[in-house]
Protein backbone atom coordinates (compact mmCIF):
# COMPACT_ATOMS: atom_id res chain seq x y z
CA UNK A 1 0.00 0.00 0.00
CA UNK A 2 1.60 3.36 -0.97
CA UNK A 3 1.88 6.12 1.78
CA UNK A 4 -0.85 8.32 1.16
CA UNK A 5 -3.13 5.02 0.41
CA UNK A 6 -2.71 4.54 4.35
CA UNK A 7 -2.58 8.04 5.31
CA UNK A 8 -5.76 9.01 3.63
CA UNK A 9 -8.12 5.64 4.39
CA UNK A 10 -7.07 6.12 8.07
CA UNK A 11 -9.26 7.67 10.90
CA UNK A 12 -5.88 9.94 12.32
CA UNK A 13 -6.48 12.16 9.20
CA UNK A 14 -9.89 13.48 9.90
CA UNK A 15 -9.38 13.52 13.71
CA UNK A 16 -6.53 16.23 13.57
CA UNK A 17 -7.34 17.98 10.22
CA UNK A 18 -10.45 18.16 9.33
CA UNK A 19 -12.48 20.94 11.63
CA UNK A 20 -9.35 23.36 10.52
CA UNK A 21 -9.21 22.35 6.94
CA UNK A 22 -12.96 22.78 6.43
CA UNK A 23 -12.91 26.37 7.35
CA UNK A 24 -9.76 26.81 5.63
CA UNK A 25 -11.41 25.66 2.45
CA UNK A 26 -14.30 28.53 2.74
CA UNK A 27 -11.40 31.54 2.04
CA UNK A 28 -9.58 29.22 -0.29
CA UNK A 29 -12.53 28.90 -2.25
CA UNK A 30 -13.67 32.65 -2.41
CA UNK A 31 -9.55 33.71 -3.31
CA UNK A 32 -9.91 30.73 -6.34
CA UNK A 33 -13.24 32.51 -7.77
CA UNK A 34 -12.16 36.10 -7.23
CA UNK A 35 -8.28 35.27 -8.75
CA UNK A 36 -9.66 33.61 -11.84
CA UNK A 37 -12.87 35.58 -11.90
CA UNK A 38 -14.87 32.32 -11.36
CA UNK A 39 -19.10 32.51 -12.18
CA UNK A 40 -21.49 30.12 -11.60
CA UNK A 41 -22.35 27.50 -13.44
CA UNK A 42 -19.05 26.86 -14.36
CA UNK A 43 -17.88 22.84 -14.28
CA UNK A 44 -15.48 22.64 -11.68
CA UNK A 45 -12.94 19.25 -11.33
CA UNK A 46 -11.37 18.88 -7.91
CA UNK A 47 -8.89 16.26 -8.36
CA UNK A 48 -8.20 14.83 -5.90
CA UNK A 49 -10.83 15.73 -3.62
CA UNK A 50 -10.08 14.18 -0.35
CA UNK A 51 -13.39 14.67 1.73
CA UNK A 52 -14.71 17.11 -0.51
CA UNK A 53 -14.17 20.64 1.62
CA UNK A 54 -13.40 22.37 -1.50
CA UNK A 55 -15.81 20.79 -4.23
CA UNK A 56 -18.82 21.46 -1.30
CA UNK A 57 -17.80 24.98 -1.11
CA UNK A 58 -17.50 25.38 -4.89
CA UNK A 59 -21.11 23.72 -5.23
CA UNK A 60 -22.50 26.17 -1.95
CA UNK A 61 -21.64 29.05 -4.20
CA UNK A 62 -23.81 27.48 -7.64
CA UNK A 63 -21.30 25.69 -9.78
CA UNK A 64 -21.45 22.68 -10.90
CA UNK A 65 -19.02 19.77 -9.49
CA UNK A 66 -17.63 16.63 -9.73
CA UNK A 67 -15.04 15.51 -6.99
CA UNK A 68 -12.61 12.53 -7.68
CA UNK A 69 -10.10 10.78 -5.33
CA UNK A 70 -8.82 7.52 -4.90
CA UNK A 71 -9.86 6.96 -1.34
CA UNK A 72 -12.86 5.39 -1.11
CA UNK A 73 -13.15 6.64 2.60
CA UNK A 74 -12.69 10.32 1.78
CA UNK A 75 -15.16 9.61 -1.37
CA UNK A 76 -17.73 8.37 1.67
CA UNK A 77 -16.90 11.46 3.82
CA UNK A 78 -17.86 13.72 1.17
CA UNK A 79 -21.06 11.92 -0.07
CA UNK A 80 -22.27 12.03 3.58
CA UNK A 81 -20.99 15.63 3.78
CA UNK A 82 -23.02 16.40 0.85
CA UNK A 83 -26.77 14.42 1.86
CA UNK A 84 -26.26 16.10 4.89
CA UNK A 85 -26.54 19.49 3.73
CA UNK A 86 -28.39 19.19 0.85
CA UNK A 87 -24.94 19.97 -1.60
CA UNK A 88 -25.17 18.66 -4.87
CA UNK A 89 -21.56 16.96 -5.62
CA UNK A 90 -21.20 14.16 -8.01
CA UNK A 91 -18.18 12.46 -6.00
CA UNK A 92 -16.08 9.64 -7.95
CA UNK A 93 -13.67 6.89 -6.67
CA UNK A 94 -11.29 7.62 -9.28
CA UNK A 95 -7.20 7.08 -9.52
CA UNK A 96 -6.01 10.66 -10.64
CA UNK A 97 -3.70 8.88 -13.05
CA UNK A 98 -6.53 7.58 -14.99
CA UNK A 99 -9.15 10.02 -15.44
CA UNK A 100 -12.36 9.14 -17.52
CA UNK A 101 -13.14 13.04 -18.87
CA UNK A 102 -13.02 14.22 -21.77
CA UNK A 103 -13.39 18.30 -22.73
CA UNK A 104 -16.03 18.64 -20.07
CA UNK A 105 -14.93 21.40 -17.25
CA UNK A 106 -14.22 25.05 -17.15
CA UNK A 107 -11.74 24.30 -14.15
CA UNK A 108 -9.41 22.21 -12.80
CA UNK A 109 -8.06 22.01 -9.45
CA UNK A 110 -5.52 20.46 -7.74
CA UNK A 111 -5.09 21.45 -3.66
CA UNK A 112 -3.55 20.98 -0.42
CA UNK A 113 -0.09 20.13 -1.72
CA UNK A 114 -1.70 16.54 -3.71
CA UNK A 115 0.69 16.69 -6.38
CA UNK A 116 3.74 14.52 -6.15
CA UNK A 117 2.50 11.35 -4.70
CA UNK A 118 3.48 9.02 -7.07
CA UNK A 119 6.87 7.36 -7.99
CA UNK A 120 8.15 8.30 -11.10
CA UNK A 121 7.60 11.84 -13.16
CA UNK A 122 5.45 9.34 -15.75
CA UNK A 123 2.71 9.21 -13.41
CA UNK A 124 2.66 12.75 -12.32
CA UNK A 125 2.71 13.17 -16.19
CA UNK A 126 -0.16 11.19 -16.37
CA UNK A 127 -2.02 13.05 -14.13
CA UNK A 128 -1.60 16.38 -15.55
CA UNK A 129 -2.59 14.77 -19.30
CA UNK A 130 -5.99 13.40 -17.83
CA UNK A 131 -6.45 17.16 -16.61
CA UNK A 132 -5.62 18.04 -19.77
CA UNK A 133 -8.06 16.31 -21.39
CA UNK A 134 -10.83 16.84 -18.88
CA UNK A 135 -10.73 21.03 -19.18
CA UNK A 136 -12.82 22.04 -22.33
CA UNK A 137 -10.66 24.35 -24.63
CA UNK A 138 -9.65 27.58 -22.54
CA UNK A 139 -10.37 26.19 -19.71
CA UNK A 140 -8.09 26.78 -16.66
CA UNK A 141 -6.26 24.30 -14.15
CA UNK A 142 -4.96 26.37 -10.91
CA UNK A 143 -2.59 24.08 -8.67
CA UNK A 144 -1.77 24.90 -5.39
CA UNK A 145 1.85 23.98 -3.95
CA UNK A 146 4.75 24.23 -2.02
CA UNK A 147 7.84 26.56 -3.43
CA UNK A 148 10.29 24.17 -3.53
CA UNK A 149 13.19 26.52 -3.26
CA UNK A 150 11.94 28.35 -0.58
CA UNK A 151 11.40 24.74 1.34
CA UNK A 152 15.10 23.49 0.40
CA UNK A 153 16.15 26.91 1.68
CA UNK A 154 14.46 26.88 4.99
CA UNK A 155 14.87 23.13 5.37
CA UNK A 156 14.77 22.25 8.79
CA UNK A 157 14.81 18.27 9.89
CA UNK A 158 13.14 18.62 13.66
CA UNK A 159 9.56 20.29 13.60
CA UNK A 160 7.45 20.87 16.00
CA UNK A 161 3.60 21.55 15.62
CA UNK A 162 0.14 21.95 18.11
CA UNK A 163 -3.16 20.30 16.65
CA UNK A 164 -5.38 21.30 19.53
CA UNK A 165 -4.17 19.54 22.85
CA UNK A 166 -2.08 17.08 20.17
CA UNK A 167 1.37 17.43 19.87
CA UNK A 168 3.24 16.43 16.09
CA UNK A 169 7.07 16.15 15.89
CA UNK A 170 8.03 16.15 12.75
CA UNK A 171 11.33 14.39 10.94
CA UNK A 172 12.41 15.06 7.91
CA UNK A 173 15.08 14.29 5.19
CA UNK A 174 15.68 15.33 1.26
CA UNK A 175 16.63 12.94 -1.28
CA UNK A 176 18.60 15.00 -4.06
CA UNK A 177 19.08 12.16 -6.27
CA UNK A 178 15.01 11.71 -6.12
CA UNK A 179 14.14 15.48 -5.79
CA UNK A 180 11.68 14.21 -2.84
CA UNK A 181 10.84 15.77 0.13
CA UNK A 182 10.52 12.63 3.04
CA UNK A 183 9.20 13.16 6.54
CA UNK A 184 7.41 11.08 9.46
CA UNK A 185 5.03 12.30 11.63
CA UNK A 186 4.56 11.23 14.89
CA UNK A 187 1.54 12.58 17.14
CA UNK A 188 1.24 12.59 20.80
CA UNK A 189 -2.25 12.45 22.20
CA UNK A 190 -2.96 13.50 25.69
CA UNK A 191 -4.61 10.25 26.48
CA UNK A 192 -1.46 8.94 26.00
CA UNK A 193 -1.84 7.52 22.31
CA UNK A 194 0.87 8.19 19.93
CA UNK A 195 0.75 7.20 16.23
CA UNK A 196 3.85 7.74 13.16
CA UNK A 197 3.02 8.02 9.47
CA UNK A 198 5.03 8.69 6.74
CA UNK A 199 4.95 11.02 3.41
CA UNK A 200 7.08 11.54 0.12
CA UNK A 201 6.47 13.99 -1.96
CA UNK A 202 8.56 14.64 -5.39
CA UNK A 203 9.41 18.45 -4.61
CA UNK A 204 9.34 20.18 -8.37
CA UNK A 205 10.69 23.52 -9.34
CA UNK A 206 8.41 25.93 -11.15
CA UNK A 207 10.84 25.25 -14.28
CA UNK A 208 10.19 21.73 -14.01
CA UNK A 209 6.52 22.08 -13.28
CA UNK A 210 6.06 24.30 -16.86
CA UNK A 211 8.35 22.06 -18.40
CA UNK A 212 5.75 18.69 -17.26
CA UNK A 213 2.53 21.35 -18.24
CA UNK A 214 3.41 21.73 -21.35
CA UNK A 215 3.94 17.91 -22.17
CA UNK A 216 0.49 17.62 -20.76
CA UNK A 217 -0.91 20.03 -23.27
CA UNK A 218 -1.33 22.85 -20.62
CA UNK A 219 0.42 26.48 -21.04
CA UNK A 220 1.36 27.94 -18.02
CA UNK A 221 -0.20 31.69 -17.70
CA UNK A 222 0.92 32.62 -14.23
CA UNK A 223 2.40 31.68 -11.03
CA UNK A 224 2.02 33.27 -7.60
CA UNK A 225 2.50 33.33 -4.25
CA UNK A 226 -0.78 32.72 -3.17
CA UNK A 227 -4.44 32.52 -3.55
CA UNK A 228 -4.69 35.74 -3.20
CA UNK A 229 -2.91 36.92 -6.18
CA UNK A 230 0.46 37.82 -4.36
CA UNK A 231 3.17 37.74 -6.38
CA UNK A 232 5.95 34.81 -6.53
CA UNK A 233 9.20 35.56 -5.41
CA UNK A 234 11.89 32.82 -3.80
CA UNK A 235 10.80 34.20 -0.67
CA UNK A 236 6.90 32.73 -0.83
CA UNK A 237 6.06 29.81 1.02
CA UNK A 238 3.10 28.89 -1.78
CA UNK A 239 3.78 28.56 -5.27
CA UNK A 240 0.00 28.52 -7.42
CA UNK A 241 0.20 27.52 -10.79
CA UNK A 242 -2.77 28.85 -13.12
CA UNK A 243 -2.95 27.13 -16.55
CA UNK A 244 -5.07 26.82 -19.44
CA UNK A 245 -5.66 24.17 -21.86
CA UNK A 246 -5.30 26.04 -25.47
Amino acid sequence: MEWWQKLFNSPIYFELYEEADTRKAVEQVRDIVRLLDLKPPARVLDVPCGYGRHALEFARRGFSVTGVDASEVQIARGREKAEAEGARVDFRVVDARRLPFEGEFDLAITMFLSFGYFETDEEHLAMLHGIAGALRPGGRFLMESWNREFEIRYFDRHQVDHTGDVVEVEEWEYDHLKGRLNWTNTAFFPDGRRDSWWHSIRAYTVVEMRALFERAGLRLDAVYGGLGGEPFSIESEDAIFVATRP
